[in-house]
């Protein structure tokens, strides 16, 4: 059974790489197919990082639009190219469909309620690249640190995915029409869960201890906040921070919220919470956003 880092671009993650060398690191970037969601952003993607982008991503995901924009802070991007000189090994990088198509094909912006934002975009791709090149089940090992173990709790290891379509012809009809199919289904366990850091009582203080000396220096850089900068899991104080760092990208989702007519967050409307005062001290990007999904990747 092959052992799997799952990377996410933040700290804790990116210990699990550096410590606990594994098969395979791989990395699942949201992406959103429009230029504009990254054109104001903390971080800026020049021609020469998106270019690198596409060229990882071209290795497995080839089947995939070319990346232009990040729903994550872009610095992430950064991050995952310097971590992978920092361990010395090969991370893959993979993609899903874009965030807009996902919210245009389903006509909903994810939220509490009905959140498969991660599944799509994050598990999904990492599930058939697995499924495809490597072999399943696989140990996988997810960056929970001691101080969060509760979160082992919402940890889920199985998939659902479509195996075939069959069509079936309307009892009121002579005819097949190819509006009548349902598709197959099939539920397997594609992963074993694995926690180092609760095993071995890591804390986010070793964490931050360990990497140190290395920001110091300024050989990696890791964003304030990691994955979706508008997620719902997150407090909209986090949100209001992320929007006044990557303004683009939160712009983009008001943009969405305004189209579709629902919010990310169930009281809140992104161009609500730009107007929120700047909270110091006790939330700046200190909380981030930890989904209970039982997807999380962090």
């Amino acid at each position: 059974m092959i052992t799997v880092n799952s990377l996410s671009g933040g700290k804790t993650s990116s210990y699990i790489a550096a410590k606990y060398p594994a098969d395979i690191d791989v990395f699942a970037l949201v992406c959103i197919d429009n230029h504009n969601a990254n054109a104001k952003t903390a971080f800026k993607i020049d021609a020469k990082m998106r270019q690198m982008v596409n060229d990882k991503l071209q290795k497995y995901c080839s089947n995939m639009p070319e990346f232009l924009a990040t729903a994550e802070d872009p610095l992430t991007i950064k991050t995952m190219f310097d971590l992978e000189q920092h361990i010395g090994r090969e991370i893959i990088w993979v993609r899903g469909i874009g965030y807009d198509t996902l919210i245009n094909q389903n006509s909903f912006i994810p939220n509490a309620m009905a959140g498969k934002c991660t599944t799509i975009l994050k598990i999904e791709p990492i599930f058939w690249l697995l499924y495809l090149y490597f072999s399943l089940p696989c140990k996988m090992r997810i960056g929970y640190r001691a101080d969060e173990s509760d979160r082992e709790e919402h940890f889920t290891d199985y998939y659902k995915f479509p195996i075939y379509s069959q069509k079936y012809r309307d009892e009121k009809s002579m005819f097949w029409s190819s509006k009548n199919y349902f598709q197959r289904w099939v539920q397997t366990v594609y992963r074993v869960g694995e926690f180092p850091l609760i095993e071995d009582q890591i804390f986010k203080a070793d964490v931050n201890s360990y990497w140190k000396p290395f920001i110091d220096s300024g050989v990696i850089e890791f964003p304030p906040d990691t994955n979706c900068q508008f997620c719902h899991h997150k407090p909209i104080e986090q949100v209001k921070i992320n929007s006044m760092r990557n303004e683009s990208i939160n712009m983009w989702a008001a943009v969405m919220e305004d189209m579709q007519g629902h919010t990310f967050d169930k009281d809140w409307s992104i161009l609500e919470i730009q107007n929120v005062a700047v909270q110091q001290d006790l939330f700046t990007n200190k909380l981030g956003g930890g989904c209970k999904g039982g997807y999380c990747l962090s």
